[in-house]
């Protein structure tokens, strides 16, 4: 059975649900899969990295955003600002002075949504790394890479909530067995690509 679409997905949940009356609700059960996929799955083909200039040191979270991993202040050295809590950036810069930047947090904004704080607050550029969400998948969106990759974990994640719905608890317990086992797998799979985990100290040593 191949599965490299959203189309050739909806048939195959519907071949193994064997149930006609689901078709209308099966892109339900993709974009439920695809929610659980955001909160579980990190990475690598998650991160990008977005370059910005703040205004009056900051800018607004991308619509996509799940987690950060780097803020770095873009000059004639590259600097990664250390991360820290709101109320200290309040209490610690009461004033937002305009120096170079050295640290961010991430708040409420003054409208819908959050920011990314950057104090100081001298215009300088910004590379903003994250993880973003998995591009959801629809009729004019029919791949992602995700689907590409992993094809399975789709079709066992949407199978899933398509159980749950019927109240078949007990066939929704084994597919997100299935699924949960290939979402750890993706996680190892990807700690491994990533390389090994060690430390090296660049320079001389004694």
């Amino acid at each position: 059975m191949s599965i490299t679409s959203y189309s050739e997905l909806q048939t195959a949940i519907g071949s193994f649900m064997a149930r006609s009356d689901l078709t209308s609700n099966i892109p339900d059960f993709i974009t439920l899969f695809e929610e659980e996929a955001n909160r579980k799955l990190r990475t690598r083909q998650m991160m990008v990295t977005q370059s910005t200039t703040p205004s009056s040191g900051q800018f607004d979270l991308p619509s996509d955003y799940l987690t950060w991993k780097r803020v770095t202040d873009v000059g004639s050295v590259r600097v990664d600002l250390q991360y820290v809590d709101p109320s200290y950036l309040a209490i610690r810069y009461p004033d937002s002075p305009a120096s170079a930047p050295t640290c961010f947090t991430i708040d409420n904004g003054s409208t819908a949504g959050s920011v990314v704080k950057i104090m100081g607050t001298a215009s300088t550029l910004v590379d903003f790394e994250y993880f973003q969400k998995v591009t959801s998948l629809s009729t004019s969106n029919t791949s992602n890479w995700l689907l590409a990759a992993h094809p399975d974990l789709y079709l066992f994640g949407s199978l899933t909530e398509a159980n749950i719905f019927c109240k078949d608890y007990e066939t929704a317990a084994i597919w997100k067995g299935r699924r949960d086992e290939v979402l750890d797998e993706i996680s190892k799979l990807d700690q491994k690509t990533r390389g090994p985990s060690s430390i090296r100290v660049t320079g001389q040593t004694p």
